[in-house]
């Protein structure tokens, strides 16, 4: 069995007009990542997708007067760190992609199950979604719960894309390497966008020194 996860293919990181789009490559890697997902689907693997996830930074009192809420992006230390407010939950920007969750017939591709919020980077959530899915052995390996005969299926590979490789991409890859240390992990380098080629490049480098294939 083999899993493909796609990381925070939303509006705010993908679109022309999102707050915070990824400047590489200067293409639109969207229908290309939709492709994926649906070859991946056709070949009966398990999808799943990540949605960065933040609550608004102000709100309004009783009077209709503005104050920052101590809940909100500006006030963590990401939003402190990066000030730009993005993937707001509720709103346009927060949501995946076209296409992606379900396709042009409206037949699901990604399960609604099988995406996960994150408010940062990495998702233990992620980790806890899959552990629901799959059996953990005390060397890492996971096996498929099967529902229909109790006999679980080795899950022999992950593959990981989406934006941006050195932020949210790495973060989740390195946590799937640290926690199943024997299931082979693929980067699509050319499914992933980032702030820059710079940044890209040496993001793929310290995946592919933990053993994480760049294909």
């Amino acid at each position: 069995m083999k899993i493909a996860i796609f990381v925070d293919m939303q509006n705010d990181f993908v679109k022309p007009n999102g707050s915070l789009k990824y400047a590489y490559p200067n293409r639109d890697i969207s229908n290309d990542v939709i492709a994926f997902a649906k070859e991946c689907r056709s070949k009966g693997w398990m999808l799943y997708a990540t949605a960065d996830t933040h609550k608004p930074s102000y709100g309004e009192t009783a009077n209709g007067l503005p104050y920052k809420r101590e809940d909100g992006y500006l006030s963590t230390l990401e939003g402190q760190k990066l000030p730009i407010e993005h993937c707001i939950e509720g709103l346009e920007g927060h949501k995946i992609i076209d296409g992606l969750v379900k396709d042009e017939n409206r037949d699901v591709i990604i399960p609604q199950g099988h995406i996960i919020d994150k408010p940062t980077f990495g998702s233990f959530d992620l980790l806890a979604r899959i552990d629901q899915d799959f059996v953990v052995d005390t060397y890492g390996n996971l096996t498929r719960q099967s529902k229909y005969d109790g006999i679980g299926e080795n899950l022999e590979e992950i593959h990981v894309c989406g934006v941006c490789t050195s932020i949210c991409v790495i973060s989740n890859a390195l946590l799937f390497r640290t926690k199943y240390p024997n299931v082979k992990i693929f980067v699509h380098e050319n499914l992933c966008g980032d702030i820059n080629k710079e940044a890209h490049k040496s993001a793929l480098a310290v995946m592919k020194n933990c053993q994480i294939d760049i294909v």
